[in-house]
């Protein structure tokens, strides 16, 4: 067995904050936690630190260093749920993926080859969980215990090893903290007054003395991380459907801005849809704003994606289409609609489902910002009259996949209206004298509805060199119109 961990050492600090940390490099901030009347610091920022604050600070000491410090409330909840879903996002690498108290361990032997080896699934993991607003550090073991121990030792130690052969493991380990373990305080204590801070230390001293002092749980912990026992864990499974929610520390009015948090949101959908190896044609994007106000935004595409980039696409033509109505305090992001994902063979040249897919594509964001009822395909109707020989019809399929029909002279642009012409000694008159081109075609139709028409059209072009779609109404003392136009 191989175990990848991950130790996100500021999981506190970014599960708050992570919608606006790139704002927030200037300022110092710090989490609060305890009781209400006095509030210690649970976690700073780099900018606090450089100030001097630590944590279990007052909070009124860590106002004392600075007057810009901004205080924020510790909402475990909140870590709970960001926890929960960076272990989600973990599953698309394997099913064998477990939390960890800050962090998450998954169990790669048997996916090593899908993803090129460990070194790429651990710098996947890496930059995929910094896409999402979290710091992570790596650890690698054959125990799930002991990648974890190495991951946390790797943030607060310089030169930690990783491991990936059992024969090794406790030499790797030897040098890690008692401390790292997480023990309680009426374990660490008594260990570190007796000289006992690291595992060297702990494997030096006899069992039956540590057990009868102790207990087992030191020493149980001992032997999972060294694999000298078994360390059984439960999978977490995703849901049949995604959801996740961001609260943001400050609110934003700018679309631009707002990008920043829904994109790390997209990325937990695309990584939860891999792991359920499903894709989805809409999703649900629900800006929350004061006062329990909510826009609820719905993007649906021509087929089922799975991809963040797609996605952001759409977004970001919806968003910059119009002003945000109020400022934003909070997204929540949902999926319930999974369908099977098809995968693409790769080709180095164009194929027609390619071709269709970037059609497709297109179309979506032309709906995002134009809205559905903006976009449609036109139809033809059985009709002879210009006017009343098309309607409206559902976008399904490419150009280049519709049918070949018959080539007419028909005009790509169409007035709403036909505009009467000047005639000057009998001719026409459109920016100068009309040249006819080609025609007359006669259409005589309408007698059943009462909209009859009797027009003799023409191809013409004037001085401009526009092509022109002209008609006579004969009806009407040979009256010219101008019916629309030719590319």
């Amino acid at each position: 067995m191989l175990w990848i961990a991950i130790f996100l050492p500021e999981l506190s600090l970014q599960s708050h904050c992570r919608g606006a940390l790139s704002h927030l490099a200037d300022l110092p901030l710090v989490l609060s936690d305890g009781v209400a009347n006095r509030p210690h610091v649970h976690a700073a920022n780099a900018r606090a630190r450089e100030a001097g604050i630590t944590p279990m600070m007052p909070v009124v000491a860590a106002q004392a260093r600075t007057a810009e410090v901004i205080v924020v409330p510790r909402d475990p909840a909140r870590e709970e749920a960001a926890l929960t879903q960076i272990t989600l996002w973990l599953t698309q690498f394997t099913p064998m993926t477990c939390r960890e108290p800050a962090g998450a361990s998954l169990e790669v032997s048997t996916t090593l080859r899908l993803f090129g080896g460990i070194a790429a699934i651990a710098n996947r993991v890496r930059t995929g969980i910094t896409s999402l607003g979290f710091h992570a550090v790596i650890g690698i073991a054959p125990t799930p215990l002991g990648a974890y121990l190495l991951a946390q030792a790797s943030h607060y130690m310089a030169g930690v090893r990783m491991c990936r052969e059992s024969a090794h493991l406790e030499e790797r380990l030897r040098d890690i903290p008692l401390a790292l373990f997480g023990w309680p305080h009426e374990v660490v204590q008594p260990l570190a007054a007796l000289g006992l801070t690291r595992v060297r230390d702990l494997l030096a001293q006899p069992r039956a003395g540590l057990k009868r002092r102790f207990g087992d749980a030191p020493l149980q912990d001992l032997d999972r991380a060294l694999g000298r026992a078994p360390d059984p864990r439960q999978p977490l499974l995703p849901p049949e459907t995604f959801s996740s929610h961001m609260d943001l520390l400050f609110e934003i009015i700018d679309a631009e801005r707002l990008t920043i948090p829904i994109c790390m949101l997209v990325n937990e959908l695309q990584g939860f849809l891999r792991a359920r190896g499903a894709a989805v044609a809409e999703i649900e994007l629900t800006l929350h704003h004061s006062r329990s106000q909510r826009t609820p935004h719905r993007f649906a595409a021509r087929q089922p994606i799975r991809s963040a980039d797609d996605w952001m696409r759409l977004i970001r033509e919806r968003l910059t289409a119009a002003p945000l109505p109020e400022a934003v305090t909070a997204l929540t992001l949902a999926a319930d609609k999974l369908v099977a994902y098809q995968a693409e063979s790769e080709s180095w040249l164009p194929t027609a489902d390619k071709r269709h897919e970037q059609w497709q594509t297109l179309l979506a964001r032309i709906t995002s910002r134009l809205g559905v009822k903006s976009v449609f395909s036109v139809a033809v109707r059985e009709d002879h009259r210009p006017e009343r020989a098309w309607q409206e019809g559902a976008v399904k399929r490419s150009p280049a996949a519709a049918g070949n029909g018959e080539v007419k002279p028909r005009p790509l642009l169409l007035l709403t209206e036909p505009k009467p012409l000047v005639t000057m000694s009998g001719a026409p008159q459109h920016h100068g004298n009309l040249e006819l081109l080609a025609g007359p075609e006669r259409i005589e139709a309408g007698w059943w509805d009462g909209h009859l028409v009797a027009r003799d059209y023409f191809v013409a072009r004037n001085p401009a060199q526009e092509v022109c779609w002209i008609f006579c109404d004969y009806r009407q003392e040979k009256r010219w119109y101008l019916q629309g136009y030719f590319a």
